[in-house]
């Protein structure tokens, strides 16, 4: 039996919430869905449309801290937050102790707050040292009562500017409509002038949302815990923040997962999972441990040879997968767009369309 290692994303795998969406929303009151919305849109045309140097799509998460912490949040608050809302991927509770009892060291690597990832480890049983995630100290830093009413002045100008719409065609701030660029014109002299001005735009600098590259760096730092190899690795991803972790598991040999992936995930991974439950993934995990990399490809691409697995595993799986929807896909799927928008109703059925819209 080989000795595997499970590194997954936190939000979609194990966890339906969108962690920052939702402190906005019930934080920063009336209208911080609204907020979410407008600075997600910005975000988008901040890394995809003119690739703004040192941006990443996963900076949203600096970009609100301002906000938050001028509504009053603390390190306590958002904890308590944290395990108050936090809603489960079903059956990740047993799913995940089932794979605790079979041997797997487990590591969640997330784009989320320290405060969220470690709701959802002390739910699964992660050791705190297997947890990657966003270091936040709210807590380190201060609001005197002008930058707190500044921000919330800020705030209203942010959730009032129009509407951002991008024709697919666009490449340039020049191509979109009158509109979205008052707004973007609006949000650039927030985020780049005057926040930046403000005591509390240190935060910019000192916080580093953890994607892309860092979650490729933390699979290695994973690694370095156990003294296994990238060929030893499952990896589980859901988004375009996981799509540096897909690349560096294929080029060790390992082997990613699109878990209810996003586009970005699903052609990125090798193996693609949509389901409504968490099961899949001990399944897989325990065909990996037992017949490699190769057993689990085999399986998604319906070959003809029997994988046999013993009875004290095949039988608490079965309990998990029953009455459950499972479908598995390999990369080389022909129908592959067909796929991608499977995937985006699973996650849009699963975790709102709302959240699922954000990405």
């Amino acid at each position: 039996m080989r000795a595997i290692q499970l590194d997954t994303a936190c939000e979609g795998p194990l966890a339906l919430n969108d962690h920052a969406f939702e402190l906005c929303r019930d934080f920063l009151r009336p209208y911080g869905a609204r907020f979410f919305r407008q600075v997600s849109r910005y975000d988008d045309y901040l890394a995809n449309l003119v690739k703004k140097p040192g941006y990443r799509a996963v900076d949203t998460l600096k970009l609100i801290l301002p906000f938050l912490k001028a509504q009053g949040l603390s390190n306590a608050k958002i904890l308590d937050y944290s395990l108050r809302t936090l809603k489960l991927m079903p059956g990740a509770a047993a799913a995940y102790k089932f794979l605790h009892t079979q041997g797997f060291p487990i590591f969640a690597i997330s784009t989320g707050y320290r405060q969220f990832a470690e709701a959802v480890g002390s739910k699964l049983s992660f050791a705190r040292e297997r947890i990657f995630c966003t270091e936040l100290d709210l807590d380190g830093y201060s609001l005197g009562k002008g930058e707190s009413e500044e921000l919330r002045r800020l705030k209203e100008e942010i959730v009032a500017a129009p509407e951002m719409e991008f024709p697919p065609e666009a490449a340039s701030l020049n191509d979109l409509p009158g509109e979205a660029q008052e707004a973007i014109g609006r949000l650039d002299r927030i985020f780049w002038e005057i926040i930046p001005g403000l005591d509390i735009g240190r935060i910019y600098q000192e916080v580093n949302p953890l994607g892309g590259e860092e979650k490729a760096r933390a699979l290695e730092d994973s690694l370095a815990q156990t003294g296994l190899a990238l060929k030893d690795t499952i990896y589980v991803g859901d988004s375009i923040t996981d799509v540096q972790a897909f690349q560096a598991i294929s080029a060790g040999g390992g082997l990613g997962i699109s878990f209810n992936g996003d586009r970005d995930a699903v052609e990125a991974a090798e193996v693609i999972v949509v389901a409504d439950n968490a099961w899949p993934m001990a399944l897989l995990a325990c065909i990996c441990q037992l017949w490699g990399k190769d057993g689990v490809l085999e399986v998604a691409n319906k070959g003809t040879r029997s994988l046999v697995l013993p009875d004290a595993v095949i039988e608490p799986l079965m309990r998990g997968l029953h009455g459950r929807n499972f479908s598995l896909y390999p990369a080389s799927t022909p129908d592959r767009e067909k796929v991608v928008q499977e995937s985006a109703a699973m996650r849009a059925r699963l975790r709102g369309a709302a959240v699922a819209d954000l990405g």
